[in-house]
């Protein structure tokens, strides 16, 4: 069997690229470097010998800008027709005094969202396994539609959301508002 030499004769594709073929890869960069600069300079100087002047006439032409007709504001108002006040009936009471006669709105307890540590509550549609309904974050106002005792443990909570949505929180998860 023959042993072939160290130095192979032959110039393969693989053997070019080796660091120690004729034409070393920093000469191929050198070579793209100036063929670059050269087309640069070609391109700047034929960029530079056009005239303005033969630019397309959509360039040429100035249109004069006059901030005053853009600012001001020219359009027309249109205002109802003022009407007469209405002479005040002699026999209506004061404002005050039917204020007085309204029957008196129940107290609406309001809650907040607190003592979660920034992780905020879940909103639950039965206390104290029900389906997730929604999370609430720390700080939301709730209002208090019914307490529940559950199974002689902590008391529940339904609450009715800014939005809307209805459910049960845990009583020590929020706080009184102030």
């Amino acid at each position: 069997m023959a042993v072939r030499d160290a130095q192979s004769t032959s110039k393969s594709a693989r053997a070019a690229l080796r660091p120690d073929a004729d034409v070393p890869v920093a000469r191929i960069v050198i070579v793209l470097l100036i063929v670059l600069a050269v087309g640069a300079w070609f391109l700047v100087s034929n960029l530079l010998k056009t005239d303005p002047s033969t630019a397309s006439e959509a360039t040429q032409t100035v249109v004069p800008f006059d901030a005053r007709t853009i600012l001001t504001d020219s359009s027309q108002r249109f205002l109802p027709t003022p009407v007469a006040a209405l002479p005040p009936e002699a026999d209506v009471a004061a404002p005050a005094a039917l204020a007085l006669d309204a029957p008196a709105e129940p107290q609406v307890e309001r809650v907040k969202v607190a003592n979660t540590g920034g992780t905020g509550a879940i909103l639950r549609a039965e206390p104290p396994k029900g389906r997730q309904v929604t999370a609430l974050r720390d700080g939301t106002q709730l209002v208090v539609l019914e307490h529940r005792q559950v199974d002689t443990g902590p008391e529940w909570l339904r609450v009715q959301t800014p939005d809307g949505t209805e459910g049960w929180i845990f009583s020590s998860l929020v706080t009184p508002e102030t």
